[in-house]
């Protein structure tokens, strides 16, 4: 049976992010990559950010290391922000930086990482959550670990979390997936990629894929946008942002233009693309370390109905419900929500 572990909720102070060591960089290049579709990426750059400091056994094994998989048009940035920094590494947190050697990656496609948008755009190989999983996998490699204390994925990174457990099941003391399910992408979830894909596709300044850099594709966020805050957000949130008919030019307004500076149409493309090979259903049976899956009440893409979580006695969730807690699927950026059911979770690991 599976054991569902209470989430307490956590009130943390600002200053803590403060007490959490600053990233550092890095870069690695692997050679000859091979992907899923049967395409090759003759260099992959892979950058990725840590926190903390490694602790090593007598062997020189790395001991403490943890890595951290963001989500869709996310980067590793996206774990550095002030919550996430207060909320998951700073001083007594479940991931103490001071204790923990952290690993975040940029996923291919995104970040400083190689993606479409370096030049290739419509041309740059298909890749998929296991090319995903496999990257980061041999990223980890290139830095002398080779066991992890715990793998850690936000949305996209919670599929491949997944993923990971079932290809690398040993590899991990344990597993936290959060907002996601085990089960490929169908219904609200593969629409909305649909619709935004097709937009982008649409879009006059396209050009098949190869879109002049002086003048890139801007209409097809007139869709992506608004889509994206619907399908991500709360509704008592989004209400409250838009109260009226007259608010809702402005909040439009806004919600594009921040699309058009912070993603890329190419590499918007391919990551909504991405879990076109995502299934973990017919080997969920190869999970035997501890598991934790935690999801929210309000998530539009992950509806607690269409879970699909397995049973096991090393399977644990949690489903965060109180309406007052939660942002919809974006509540995966709030560890203040959610981190101290995963400290539970991880005390009972240790």
């Amino acid at each position: 049976m599976r054991r569902c572990l209470a989430l307490l909720a956590a009130i943390l102070p600002a200053s803590a992010a403060a007490q959490v060591p600053k990233p550092a960089e890095g870069l690695i290049t692997l050679h000859d990559f091979h992907l899923q579709s049967g395409q090759t990426l003759p260099e992959l750059r892979l950058h990725y950010l840590t926190l903390g400091t490694p602790t090593r056994d007598p062997q020189g094994h790395v001991t403490n290391a943890a890595i951290l998989l963001h989500g869709t048009t996310g980067s590793a940035n996206s774990f550095i922000t002030p919550d996430m920094q207060a909320g998951l590494y700073g001083p007594g947190q479940p991931l103490d930086a001071t204790k923990t050697f952290l690993v975040i990656p940029d996923g291919i496609g995104a970040g400083g990482s190689t993606k479409p948008s370096d030049g290739l755009c419509g041309h740059f190989p298909r890749y998929g959550y296991t090319d995903q999983v496999q990257a980061s996998h041999d990223l980890l490699a290139q830095l002398g670990i080779t066991h992890l204390h715990v793998v850690l994925g936000t949305s996209m990174g919670g599929m491949q979390t997944w993923l990971w457990a079932e290809l690398f099941p040993t590899g991990a003391d344990a597993f936290v997936a959060v907002a996601s399910t085990p089960a490929p992408v169908t219904g609200r979830n593969m629409l909305w990629r649909e619709a935004i894909m097709q937009a982008i596709k649409a879009d006059p300044d396209w050009h098949d894929g190869q879109p002049d850099p002086h003048h890139p594709p801007q209409q097809w966020a007139l869709t992506a946008a608004p889509l994206f805050a619907i399908m991500t957000g709360d509704a008592t949130r989004l209400a409250a942002t838009v109260p009226t008919r007259a608010a809702s030019p402005a909040a439009w307004h806004t919600l594009v233009d921040k699309e058009l500076r912070t993603v890329n149409a190419c590499d918007t493309l391919y990551q909504f693309d991405s879990p076109f090979d995502y299934d973990p259903t017919p080997l969920l049976g190869r999970i035997t370390a501890p598991f934790l899956s935690i999801n929210f009440a309000d998530d539009l893409l992950n509806p607690p109905e269409f879970l699909h979580l397995p049973a096991g006695p090393n399977f644990h969730d949690i489903m965060v419900a109180d309406p007052a807690a939660l942002y919809g699927h974006q509540t995966l950026a709030h560890p203040a929500v959610w981190a101290a059911g995963l400290r539970v979770f991880l005390q009972h690991l240790r």
